[in-house]
């Protein structure tokens, strides 16, 4: 584009400059075979000259300035309908080869807001269309948890807390962060709840810098922890006659907080483990039709989506694995502390 424009410029100044050199060579051979002549003629052009220039500098103000503001001007009525003009101004010139790729970038960053500010509507509709089942739910489940401990069944009291806090955290409210203490502890709920299920097959151990509390106020997006610890259980340690073990590890530097979820399951293949880091290095979404979706891509995707929607493409997840022995999901988070969102 900038070469297009820089090539219609030449050819403007060129034309220019042919049209005066015409005009310098009939003066010369007036002056030479007219001599008497020379004075009248001298003035005349010169009155010519000026008049001629003044209509050009309109001509060429009206054609480099005014048609050039008008483009811009209905450019920008059709940015801000939100419409990215590409053929319907392919053929109009703005004032600078760089104004159409500008205004296409801040319609980028424009698009992005939009679509946070409708992924959290569209969260809200969710939320209120569901109220009622939240609530109901929590009054059953605190009905067997009475009725349990009054049977003298306290193991089936304290899970059924487990689930109903469990569920309140995943459906209240609608923040897109959290802290890391809450997240660790709806892991700890949702794990209870777990080794119910396995017969105690299974163990959590979360490990944190040591002396380092402060780490546990930093800010994560809300169900950060919990879908990769369900995909760790369902897909690396249910295959397992066994069970086995989930560690949280956290460490983090002044800028940058680091998170492993470990399990010491099946593994996952080379081939498919490449696959699921590709999809996730460009924030593929997922349709849920590939393989990946049915084997746990699908949590894993949407929480790398989420991610990075919020705190920027530079963080994310990346897995490491091998078959047979465990393997490790690495979150890369900022390490922050005030709710902001967003890079």
């Amino acid at each position: 584009m900038k070469k297009q424009w820089l090539k219609k410029q030449i050819m403007i100044w060129i034309r220019a400059m042919i049209s005066w050199s015409c005009l310098a060579l009939i003066l010369f051979f007036l002056i030479l075979y007219k001599p008497e002549l020379t004075k009248s003629i001298f003035y005349t052009v010169m009155a010519w000259s000026m008049l001629l220039s003044f209509l050009l500098l309109l001509v060429i103000g009206k054609i480099r300035i005014l048609e050039p503001l008008g483009t811009m001007r209905k450019k920008i009525e059709f940015f801000n309908n939100g419409i990215i003009f590409t053929e319907i101004f392919k053929n109009l010139e703005g004032i600078s080869p760089d104004t159409d790729a500008l205004l296409i970038k801040v319609h980028a960053i424009l698009d992005k807001d939009k679509i946070m500010e409708n992924a959290k509507q569209q969260a809200r509709y969710l939320a209120l269309q569901n109220q009622i089942n939240p609530h109901f739910l929590y009054n059953v489940l605190e009905s067997i948890r009475s009725d349990a401990i009054m049977a003298g069944v306290p193991e089936i009291g304290k899970i059924t807390e487990a689930l109903a806090v469990f569920f309140r955290y995943t459906t209240s409210k609608m923040e897109s962060l959290t802290t890391l203490q809450e997240e660790l502890a709806n892991v700890e709920n949702y794990f209870l709840i777990q080794k119910y299920r396995f017969d105690d097959k299974l163990e959590l151990k979360i490990k944190l810098p040591q002396e380092d509390k402060e780490v546990l106020k930093t800010r994560i997006p809300k169900l950060t922890l919990q879908p990769i610890v369900e995909n760790a259980i369902k897909h690396g340690l249910e295959p397992k006659v066994s069970g086995g073990t989930v560690v949280i590890d956290i460490v983090h530097s002044d800028t940058i907080l680091y998170l492993s979820v470990i399990d010491d399951g099946i593994g996952i293949e080379e081939a498919r483990l490449g696959r699921l880091n590709e999809k996730l290095s460009r924030m593929d979404t997922g349709d849920g039709s590939a393989n990946e979706g049915g084997k746990g891509g699908i949590a894993l995707i949407n929480v790398n989506s989420r991610i990075r929607l919020l705190m920027g493409d530079e963080y994310g997840i990346h897995i490491l694995s091998t078959p047979g022995i465990g393997t490790e999901v690495c979150l890369t988070l900022p390490y922050m502390f005030e709710q902001t969102e967003g890079r």
